[in-house]
Parts: C-alpha cells; sequence; structure tokens
C-alpha cells in the first residue's frame, strides 16, 4: 500500500511543480502509434455498413438480441465498433488516425489480442493481434488441433477470450512518470468501447478474476526477447455469450498456450527509448493475483429512451476528442441530468458490469452554463456512500427525487475549474466539468492491483460521457493533467480520502478548420455469400 501511495504522491501536479516528465519533447523519438509483427500471418477482417445496427440507448441496458455465431463477420464487427481507426487526420503535411477508443494524447498505450477457438477465423485455433492500422488479425499462435480443442472444450460454446495490454513508453515519451495513469485510463476507455461493441453482438465482456495477471505476458506472447520497448498484459476478458458464473481455466491449458511457437517480430516503435523506472516498479506492484472465481451478473436494466431515432453505431465511430470548447454555448438541464443518469452503474450494466467491482467513483460537478440548473459545485454520489464529511459550508441540497445529486456551492466555478485543469481553458469553456473521485487509500488497503482498477472505472465513465455528448450534438474531452491536492483542499477533504483520478469537459467544440478528414479505409471490406457469412 505505502509504495503504491508513494507513486502516486510522485506523480500528482501543483502549480509550483508538475510530476518528473521528459521537459522537451523529443519528436524524432516519437513512439510508431501502431504495434505490428513482421511476418505474421494476416487475417483480413470486415467492415460493416455504420447505417446498420441497434437503437443508442438500447445499448447501455444489455444485449437486447439474441448473442451472434462467432466467425469471422461477428469478431470483424466486434473490433470494428470499438478499437479500429475512425478517421485519418492531415494537416501541413502531417497525418495521424484517430481511433474509436479514446487515448490520452492519441497516443493510444493499448493493444488486443484474440484466443479463437479452431473454425472462428480459421480452421485451427488462433492466438492473434489486432492491427487497427489494416483492420486485420495478425497471426501469432496457431493451435495445434488437440489444443485448440482444448480450448473449445474449456470455454462457453459461442465465445472466446481477449486481453488487452498496454505499452507504457507511448505515453511515458510524453508524459514521464504519470503516464502510467494514463495507460489506465485508456485501458478503461478500451473496457467501455469493447463492451457496447459487443452489446450489439448480444455479446456479454466479463474480466476473468481467476488468472494471475502476471501469467498474461506469457498467456499474450509479450514475454519474447524481440520486443524493444515492454509491453504487458492487463486483463482478460471472456466476450460471448452471457454467462452467470466465472468459468475456469486449466493450469495445463494456459501453460500449453504460454509455451506455443510465436510468429511474426515485434516492431520498434522508437529509435531510442528512455526507462522510467518508476513506471516499470507501480506496474510490477499493482498486477492483480489470482482470486476466487465470482458470480457474473447479467445485465439487465430498463432502456430510456432520451434518444429517440438515433443509432448507435455512427456515434461509435463520429466520437472526437474536442481541443476547445466556445465558451458560450449551453445546455438544458434535463439533457445534463440524462448524461449523469447514463453514469449510474444501475442503469447501465453496459459498460459498468465488466469488472465485476463494486464502483469506487463519485464525481464533481463544475455547472458552468446549465439551463435550470444554478452555477456551481454539485456531487453526484454514484458509489452509494451518502452525504460527505467535507467542508462545513457546503450544502449538500438535493437536487433531483431520481438522482443522488447535490449542490455543493452555488457561484461562478469556471476560473476554479480552469485554474484546477492546470490552467486549461477547456475546463471552463464548457458546459460543464467535472472531477471523478475516489478513496485512493482506502481502495489499495485492500490490494495494490485495486489501483489501477480505480482509473478503469474512470476510463468508463470518460467513454460513456464522449458518447453522451456527441448524441447530443456536442463533444467532450479527457483532462489528464490536473493539480491533484489543490482539489484536495477544494473538498476540505482531511478525513474522507477523496482524490481526483480524471478531469472531463463537456461543451460545444470549436473545430480546426485547417484540417483535413479521410475516409478510416480506403476499401472498406465485405464478406461475399460464398464465405457463408453475412457482414
Amino acid at each position: 500500500m505505502t509504495d503504491v501511495l508513494a507513486y502516486h504522491q510522485l506523480s500528482k501536479h501543483a502549480p509550483e511543480r508538475f510530476a518528473p516528465g521528459p521537459g522537451q519533447l523529443d519528436w524524432a523519438t516519437q513512439p510508431a502509434p501502431f504495434r505490428r509483427y513482421d511476418g505474421a500471418r494476416l487475417i483480413e477482417l470486415y467492415h460493416r455498413p455504420l447505417e446498420e445496427g441497434p437503437a443508442y440507448d438500447v445499448a447501455f441496458a444489455g444485449p437486447q438480441t439474441p448473442p451472434a455465431p462467432l466467425n469471422r463477420a461477428s469478431v470483424s464487427q466486434l473490433l470494428y465498433d470499438s478499437l479500429a481507426i475512425s478517421a485519418w487526420k492531415e494537416a501541413g503535411g502531417s497525418r495521424w488516425a484517430l481511433r474509436v477508443n479514446p487515448s490520452s494524447g492519441n497516443l493510444h498505450p493499448t493493444e488486443a489480442y484474440l484466443l479463437l477457438p479452431p473454425g472462428v477465423v480459421d480452421e485451427d485455433g488462433v492466438l492473434a493481434h489486432y492491427a487497427p492500422d489494416v483492420h486485420a488479425l495478425e497471426v501469432r499462435s496457431e493451435l495445434p488441433p488437440p489444443l485448440g480443442q482444448r480450448l473449445a472444450d474449456c470455454l462457453p460454446p459461442g465465445g472466446f477470450l481477449l486481453g488487452l495490454s498496454s505499452i507504457a513508453w507511448r505515453e511515458a515519451w510524453k508524459y514521464g512518470e504519470r503516464a502510467y495513469r494514463y495507460c489506465q485510463h485508456d485501458l478503461g476507455h478500451a473496457l467501455a468501447a469493447l463492451a457496447i461493441a459487443a452489446g450489439v453482438q448480444g455479446w456479454q465482456v466479463r474480466m476473468l478474476r481467476g488468472v494471475a495477471e502476471a501469467r498474461l505476458d506469457g498467456l499474450l506472447g509479450l514475454d519474447d526477447e524481440g520486443f524493444h520497448e515492454a509491453e504487458h498484459g492487463d486483463c482478460l476478458l471472456w466476450i460471448g455469450p452471457a454467462q452467470t458464473m466465472e468459468f475456469a481455466l486449466p493450469e495445463t491449458l494456459m501453460t500449453a498456450l504460454a509455451q506455443l511457437e510465436r510468429s511474426g517480430a515485434p516492431n520498434r516503435l522508437s529509435r531510442e527509448y528512455r526507462h522510467w523506472p518508476e513506471l516499470q516498479r507501480i506496474h510490477g506492484l499493482c498486477r492483480a493475483p489470482a482470486r476466487p472465481r465470482a458470480a457474473w451478473s447479467v445485465d439487465a436494466a430498463g432502456v430510456r429512451n432520451d434518444n429517440p431515432g438515433l443509432p448507435l453505431r455512427p456515434i461509435l465511430h463520429r466520437r472526437r476528442s474536442a481541443q476547445s470548447m466556445d465558451g458560450r454555448s449551453g445546455i438544458q438541464a434535463a439533457l445534463l441530468l440524462a448524461w449523469l443518469r447514463r453514469l449510474m452503474p444501475v442503469q447501465s450494466p453496459v459498460p459498468f458490469a465488466v469488472s465485476g467491482e463494486p464502483s469506487e467513483i463519485d464525481l464533481l460537478l463544475f455547472v458552468h452554463r446549465v439551463q435550470g440548473l444554478a452555477p456551481g459545485l454539485y456531487w453526484l454520489d454514484r458509489t452509494g456512500s451518502g452525504v460527505q464529511p467535507l467542508r462545513e459550508d457546503y450544502l449538500w441540497q438535493r437536487v433531483d427525487e431520481e438522482l443522488p445529486l447535490y449542490r455543493l456551492l452555488e457561484g461562478d466555478a469556471r476560473g476554479l475549474a480552469g485554474f484546477l485543469s492546470c490552467g486549461q481553458d477547456i475546463a471552463a469553456d464548457g458546459c460543464v466539468a467535472l472531477a471523478m473521485l475516489a478513496r485512493v487509500e482506502r481502495a489499495v488497503a485492500d490490494g495494490a492491483w485495486r489501483y489501477p482498477r480505480l482509473y478503469w472505472e474512470c476510463g468508463q465513465i470518460g467513454q460513456v460521457l464522449y458518447l453522451e455528448a456527441e448524441a447530443a450534438g456536442l463533444s467532450g474531452t479527457g483532462i489528464g493533467c490536473y493539480f491533484d491536492d489543490a482539489l484536495r483542499e477544494l473538498l476540505g477533504d482531511a478525513d474522507s480520502g477523496w482524490q481526483s483520478l480524471y478531469h472531463f469537459t463537456l461543451g460545444r467544440a470549436v473545430w480546426d478548420e485547417r484540417l483535413t478528414s479521410l475516409p478510416a479505409y480506403s476499401q472498406p471490406r465485405l464478406p461475399t455469400p460464398a464465405q457463408g457469412e453475412t457482414p
């Protein structure tokens, strides 16, 4: 616990001192945005027209349709709607990709690996890496038929395993010691994106507790000597028809999978690499041990018709992070309350039931321009903790019958929101800004592995807010730079232990008209009837 809190203290920003970082950016060593495996066999995936799919509001209540058959078409759609490229941008001779899943600084440390039973994308079972730049699977290992059958026999029918990993160097290149936090935010973004995309297929996404995270490097083929920049597995997910209980992966199966021969050489992301020892240390401390298997809740919530007639999939692909807000536009209180209802775990089992852990994140809101709600500070009690022992002058006036939303202080909070977010105007210029708060010390007292999971939940909240803003014709942006202890002082927080882990703002974006937008993929691929699959 002490070591985890030491990292948390080291990686804090303050007005007089930022967390240790690289200083001036070395653009010559910026990491390549895509992990690729040279020499690995490529399995092309399909694209599905965005106009096809469920209504937006349905996605968060849980699967509303029978599970899709597990085949190349359904796996293609899952990845296309969660981790794929959404567009290319060009300006001043530079070109860069945007993705469906958000990322701090658009640096994308998160990678995905799939363990697929025989007959899904290939005759044999495979371990494959997802390459979003070409929307394809790179086959790292082909499972011998007996091993492939053992994998199929251990998994519930109609589903597969997906592992998420992080390359910390992608974030450390820009953010130094604070990079571990951003990697975990992005892991949470990816978890939410996968859960929502899986729901389109009638599938469930659940995190396996019974596999120690230290085993994931071997299981996903990340422990080879050929990696120039370290990459480590973070979590292992079941994706498929809903299950009520976590299943076991036999030790013999995991050992055999870890001993498979690997194909393809991992690419070098930077010509030079700077080691950040604290990142390695905190990563080692926070890997979760194997824990007892747990019951899995079945996603079930009422569908709220807040956005009648709005299709889901175009929203997933249009999501963007705003770089600035106009500072003038406002919203109605009803819209803000609808956003906050979507963030309640009981209202949105997708994505908040993925981890199987109780919610740990409450929200502090900075309300700027919301008609029907006075400007000021508000608290959303997502965790059910009730009124908090914070400052004596906080009002704790409940402002909605349905939501546990409380008014703390009235007044213009724009300057405060901007200052706390490292002086960034975007936090003051949106309609509303918020800070995601957790009792960090209390959480990690139960195990250091709970520390990254706090950020995962923040990332899930962030992804839902991105989509809610987009659905309303507005924009959002996550803010990872904020003054940690200055916010604690605002709370008057001597005893409760609340600390901010992620900031966010929503409003009307001002877009840079110098940027040119290009399609994500130049030649969309659709399965033919002869392939026996429908798009």
